[in-house]
């Protein structure tokens, strides 16, 4: 996969493969590509050339929606999440359970906490993210990616 900017080579001639229920890691200096990478995994950016296979199939990548409908999470090494809402706005935004055009907020609540017990990632879902410590803002980028 190539990705450039400009007449900078952020990716070039990247080759990834990954397994189901495994942990990855991606290393590497600043400035290396691994951001615009799984910006791309992600749905964030678009490749210039070169494809995505999902089990074997291509894919093509949009948006994070297509990469979740995937599976495909990502937790942002820079907070995606909005102050005034509170955790369970911010977790189900995007998927919300609705009720003639309106957010079931009980229901969603119930499901994001049964979600961070499970686990083990407790935190308020009533809480609003402007009152969250920056660990427990962490937890919540993780709860997205999980929803």
């Amino acid at each position: 996969m190539v990705k450039t900017f400009g007449e900078l080579r952020a990716n070039d001639g990247v080759d990834l493969d990954v397994s189901w229920r495994q942990v990855h890691a991606l290393l590497g200096e600043n400035g290396a590509g691994k951001s615009t990478l799984m910006n791309i995994v992600y749905g964030l950016l678009r490749p210039d050339s070169g494809e995505i296979l999902f089990d074997g199939k291509p894919v093509d990548l949009h948006s994070p929606l297509d990469a979740i409908r995937l599976g495909i999470g990502m937790v942002h090494q820079h907070f995606m999440l909005i102050p005034p809402l509170t955790v369970a706005e911010n977790i189900v935004l995007g998927h919300e359970v609705a009720n003639r055009g309106v957010m079931d907020l009980t229901e969603s609540s119930h499901k994001v906490e049964q979600l961070s017990e499970r686990f083990g990632l407790q935190v308020d879902p009533r809480e609003r993210i402007a009152e969250l410590s920056v660990g427990l803002q962490q937890r919540v980028e993780i709860l997205k990616a999980l929803y």
